[in-house]
């Protein structure tokens, strides 16, 4: 045993103490700081968008009133083909998508992803044509413009033409891979029609464009959701959680009658039109937006079914294959704040 001289114990108190109080703060400091960080710095989640239609509207709405906050999560959105922003988002390299479309079609081809969220449980698109172009069955011989032949918009398009008796063989669908891509060609001429989501429609039309058809007389195929992979929501479920959780914030919000001069004006800041447009448009938008994130199992049923007649797969599925609603039941569960 090792013996101290007379004040040498008090000296080595004082060491003990002090490397005692810097062990503490160093522990502290590892304890505190990770919050600190968390609460100044939201966790930042790379989404990919399609286009900014009125479908895509309650992502930025939301963020913008900051309903993504609470959560600590900050919404970073990626512009790109459904096609490719799928293949991006198998390979690691996004943490969303929110085409339900093209990612249905991938599903049922064997890939590993689950929608959790739907913003549309209808479709909001319509199809418009040149001026001189009054009825579907002028379609036959043309080109008409879509993002992809196999997503959502490809899909609906042929259901509308075959619901007018038309030979689909007989029309080019052209896919253009981005809403303004399809936009710009029939403004150009260089397609006869396409389909358009809120405002886009309703701008076409003011424009002397033909409306033709609405896409939810056709097919119920939702358009716009949240898609991620099933090893995302096996390994990252609170990131998952965070944004159904905004996302559903903003649902509420935008289905309280209270706000609706608000939203309306958001509109028409948001995409430059006027507010006769904007509330044409938001009309025509609501009529799709699910008011909490779901979608009728029926609905999910039929739209399956169109799926795989589409694409030739004889496998069957139900709607559990497609979705995974349990981190929104926990939203739901939990109760959504807002006004």
């Amino acid at each position: 045993m090792l013996r101290l001289k007379p004040g040498q114990s008090i000296v080595v108190k004082r060491c003990f103490l002090r490397l005692l109080s810097l062990a503490v703060f160093a522990l502290a400091a590892g304890l505190w700081a990770p919050s600190i960080w968390a609460a100044s710095a939201p966790s930042k989640v790379t989404i990919h968008v399609p286009s900014k239609s009125l479908s895509l509207m309650p992502y930025y709405f939301g963020m913008d009133k900051g309903f993504f906050l609470p959560e600590n999560v900050e919404p970073q959105f990626v512009v790109m083909s459904p096609p490719i922003a799928i293949a991006a988002l198998v390979a690691g390299e996004l943490d969303f998508s929110t085409t339900l479309g093209a990612a249905t079609s991938a599903i049922l081809r064997g890939l590993p992803l689950k929608r959790v969220f739907y913003v549309q449980a209808d479709p909001s698109h319509a199809l418009l044509a040149r001026p001189e172009i009054k009825t579907i069955s002028e379609l036959t011989g043309k080109v008409v413009a879509v993002t992809s032949i196999t997503d959502a918009v490809g899909m609906s398009t042929t259901l509308i033409l075959k619901g007018n008796g038309v030979d689909t063989s007989r029309v080019t669908l052209l896919a253009t891979q981005v809403t303004d891509n399809a936009y710009k060609a029939l403004t150009t001429g260089k397609v006869a029609a396409t389909l358009m989501a809120p405002p886009y429609a309703e701008e076409l039309e003011a424009q002397g464009f033909r409306r033709l058809a609405e896409a939810r007389t056709y097919a119920p195929l939702s358009f716009i959701g949240l898609v991620t992979t099933v090893e995302s929501l096996k390994n990252y479920p609170q990131k998952a959680q965070a944004l159904i959780a905004g996302l559903h914030r903003t649902m509420v919000y935008l289905h309280n009658p209270t706000n609706r001069n608000e939203v309306i004006q958001y509109i028409a800041r948001f995409h430059n039109i006027d507010m006769l447009l904007a509330e044409k448009a938001f009309k025509a938008q609501m009529l799709s937006y699910s008011k909490d994130g779901t979608k009728p199992r029926k609905l999910v049923e039929r739209e399956i079914e169109i799926y795989r007649e589409s694409l030739k797969i004889v496998k069957t599925f139900t709607p559990d294959d497609l979705e995974d609603m349990s981190l929104l039941r926990k939203v739901q569960a939990g109760g959504t704040q807002t006004r």
